[in-house]
């Protein structure tokens, strides 16, 4: 079915249901998972922060750690910092590279509103996406 699933993670809690869908199907499948966190920049009051690098480094270890308890063949850590493209980019740049199959992503959790007026990673991806995109609700 799938050879190669792409799965973004940001850390949140509400994330580790997009983990754990995107690993049981890895490895319900025998795909090969690539997980991907793209690095955030906040807004300061005098410059933009970066997220420290070892953060990143936690999150996909940590992800790492959940997917393989399910079962999952991770084959590929990518932390990314999101620069102009967002994270959005990043998980898309991510899929071509690895030539996906599937990309799994959450939805943020802003109402329809909030959520037409910020965008979304998830709403982003389903514009021209590079292969089949799976969006999970973060609950």
């Amino acid at each position: 079915m799938f050879q190669k699933v792409v799965v973004g993670v940001d850390g949140a809690e509400s994330n580790a249901k997009v983990l754990e869908e995107a690993a049981k199907l890895a490895a319900s499948s025998g795909a090969e998972l690539v997980i991907v966190h793209a690095a955030e920049l906040s807004h300061g009051r005098l410059a933009v922060h970066r997220e420290p690098p070892e953060v990143g480094k936690d999150i996909l270890r940590e992800a790492k750690a959940a997917a393989t308890a399910l079962g999952a063949n991770v084959v590929k850590l990518i932390d990314e910092e999101v620069g102009l493209k967002g994270p959005a980019g990043v998980i898309d740049e991510a899929a071509v590279s690895q030539k996906a199959d599937l990309i799994v992503v959450g939805t943020r959790g802003h109402n329809v509103w909030t959520g037409s007026v910020l965008g979304s990673v998830s709403q982003r991806l389903l514009h021209n996406p590079p292969c089949p995109v799976l969006v999970i609700p973060n609950t």
